[in-house]
This record gives C-alpha cells, structure tokens and sequence, in this order.
C-alpha cells in the first residue's frame, strides 16, 4: 500500500496473505496448546508472510499497513487459532509504538534489521537514574511474543518535573532480559505469555518516553507530519488488537456450527435434525448477528483512528473512550456469542480436545484482559458522555 493511499481502505493483498495460512494454523494449533507457545513453524509463516509487524512503514522495510488492514489480517488468524492472533496482535501492536520514539531510537531497532519485533507490558518496573538514561529492573508477566522479539517496550516509572515519579516506557534489547516460565493456563494456552525478567536494564534517555506524552499524541519522531502511521493514536491502537481474537475465534465457531449442526439430532425431543428446531434457529441467528456487531464496532474504530491521522489531527477524549468501549463490547458480544453456539451444539462442545472448547476457552481468557474488560469500557465512556467532574478515570 503506497503512503498517499494509506487510509484508502484495506489492503486485501495482506488480509489474503493472512487468510492463506489459515490451514496451516489450524493444523499446528492442538500442538501450540500442548507447547504452551505456538509453534515455530507458524511463528515462521507468519513472519514470512509479513504479518508480525504490518504498521512498520515502507521507509524502515515495513509493510506500511494502516490499522483496519492490520485488524482484518488480524481476524483471519483468529479464525485459525486464537492463540496465534493474539501473538501476532500483541507483536504488532508493540513494534508499532517504538515509531513514537526517537529517530535515534528507531535506528537502534530497524537500522540493521529491518524485520525487527517487539513485544511488551505496559506495568512498571523500578529504575535509578544514572548518566545518560536509567538502569530498570522488573518482572513483566504475561508478555506475548516474546519468543519472536527482539525488542520490549517496557512500563517504568521515572521522575517527573516535580520530583513525583511518572509513568514511562522504555524500549529494552533482547539481550537485556531472561523468560520465567509461567504462562499455564486453561485459555491462550499457545501465547506463551510468559514472565520478562529485568535487572539493572540500560535504557537510554532516547529510548525513553512517558505515558503522558505517549498518550496525548506527543511523540518524539521526526516523521510524525509526513507519516500518517507515525501519527496514529497510542492507547486505541494498543486497545482495538485485543477483540481480534475473540472475533476470529466466533466466526470460526460460527463456521463450525453451521457446517456440523444442521443434520445432527436434537436429543429427546420431535426434531431429528436441528436445523427444523426453532431453539437453535433462534441461538443461531443472534450469535451470528452478534459477532457481525462485533466485526462492525471494530472496523469503525480502526477507520476513525485511520482517518484522524490520516488528518493530522489526534482524537479527543470521547472518540478515544468510545473506542476503548468498542473494543470492550465487541469482545463481550463474541463470548456471549460463543456462549449461545456452545449451547446450541451441546454439552461435547466443552469436550477438552473439541474445537468448540478450545474456542470458548480462549474468548473467555482474552475476554478478561484489562483492555477487554467491559465494565471499565463502560464506566469510562459514560463519564466522558455524561461529563463527570473527573472524566477519565483511566488512560484512553
């Protein structure tokens, strides 16, 4: 996709590539849930295919994706596995903040690796200032993908102007970090969002921004006037990425529901095929609606967050909380779509190596994530829409 048609729309050429590998996820998928990881071999298709870091943009060997493109590439890994979207949602997600960063910093990432990743975690480690930046240390729970970065921007707290401390985040080498193995789960089991563990981590002071900046637009780039992608906005990129999974994963679901379920009995009752009974008419027809709901609160998000920097201009408060409550919803309405085909399809649904299980257990582990939580989506944007004394009583 060329930077003059940037926010023209989506780039089907990578939601194609994406939708190929489908096949070769879902074959890999049981695998990833026993590795606790996915596996190599799709960790590599997708690398391949340029789908880990979509919104890198041309000038640094990137793709140059604008966000709708990446969240439907996105949600066609999801309809194979869960678990991969979520590592290439959190991998792309992460790679793209460091392009708030420095000019200074983004050569130290892509100067000599073009194809160069990063995962991260937003929570704070502890840091003592030192000539020339800080030294960080921490330990950084649930960081998705990290086995494919080579980079994590990593939560920090530095001192303000004041003397109070603030929350930053700095970008951190691989080299400067250990695994903890702790990601067992009964959901996301294949993310392997393992335990980053840093100690006495040099962060210079060019790779170094705090969250205010971050999340006000205030980026450090040199290309944030000439490049939309440098300029979109920082939480509601990070936050869209998070109902990927749950909407791919019910799609797939609905998919399985409607090829298997139409000819199966419907047990002690008149209807020997469910596709005459009017309870799973019923189910059906509201998942289905349900999860388009889901796909269109979305694809609204990403346009807007598209179109604003596509304008040069950073979205207010209630564009950015109504985006943190679409994502929220979209989430919730999957799993309660899940919910409704998990019914429909009976009780060797939630069988343990029944595709529907997996399913269901991996919308209702992403569901929980902070971002995804519903009530605090909620209770945001209604502050913002009802104008609260204190409308944002969380960062959007």
């Amino acid at each position: 996709m060329s930077e003059t048609a940037w926010n023209s729309g989506v780039d089907t050429e990578i939601v194609e590539r994406a939708r190929a590998l489908r096949d070769l996820i879902a074959g890999e998928a049981e695998q990833g849930q026993a590795d606790r990881q996915v596996t190599q071999r799709v960790l590599d298709a997708m690398d391949r295919e340029r789908l880990l870091n979509m919104l890198v943009p041309q000038r640094l060997g990137g793709p140059g994706a604008n966000v709708r493109t990446m969240i439907e590439a996105l949600i066609e890994l999801g309809k194979a596995d869960a678990s991969a979207c979520w590592t290439a949602a959190l991998l792309n997600a992460c790679t793209w903040f460091c392009l708030a960063f420095s000019d200074r910093a983004q050569q130290d990432i892509w100067g000599d690796d073009p194809n160069a990743k990063a995962c991260g975690i937003f929570i704070p480690g502890t840091t003592r200032r030192v000539e020339g930046g800080y030294l960080l240390s921490g330990e950084y729970p649930y960081a998705s993908g990290n086995s494919s970065a080579g980079w994590a921007t990593l939560g920090m707290l530095i001192e303000g102007p004041d003397g109070a401390p603030v929350m930053a985040m700095g970008i951190v080498p691989r080299s400067h970090w250990t695994v903890e193995d702790t990601w067992y789960t009964l959901g996301m089991r294949g993310t392997g969002s393992n335990t980053l563990v840093v100690e006495d981590a040099f962060v210079p002071d060019h790779a170094v921004m705090t969250f205010a900046d971050l999340g006000e637009g205030r980026y450090e780039t040199s290309h944030f006037d000439t490049e939309p992608i440098s300029r979109a906005a920082f939480l509601p990129v990070g936050t869209v990425i998070h109902a990927t999974s749950a909407i791919g994963a019910a799609k797939a679901a609905l998919e399985y529901t409607l090829e298997k379920l139409p000819h199966r009995p419907v047990a002690y009752t008149i209807y020997p095929e469910s596709r005459n009974s009017p309870t799973h008419h019923l189910a059906v027809a509201q998942a289905a609606s349900s999860i388009d709901a889901a796909h269109l609160l979305i694809a609204r998000a990403c346009d807007d967050i598209d179109d604003y920097a596509a304008r040069g201009e950073y979205p207010g408060a209630l564009a950015r909380a109504r985006m943190r409550m679409d994502t929220s919803h979209a989430a919730t309405l999957c799993r309660d779509a899940i919910d409704l085909l998990m019914t429909a399809n009976g009780a060797g649904a939630f069988a343990e190596k029944s595709l529907l299980g997996r399913i269901w257990r991996d919308a209702n582990t992403g569901g929980r994530h902070s971002f995804a939580t519903p009530e605090i989506g909620s209770e945001v944007y209604g502050r913002v829409l009802l104008g609260a004394d204190d409308p944002i009583s969380i960062p959007v």
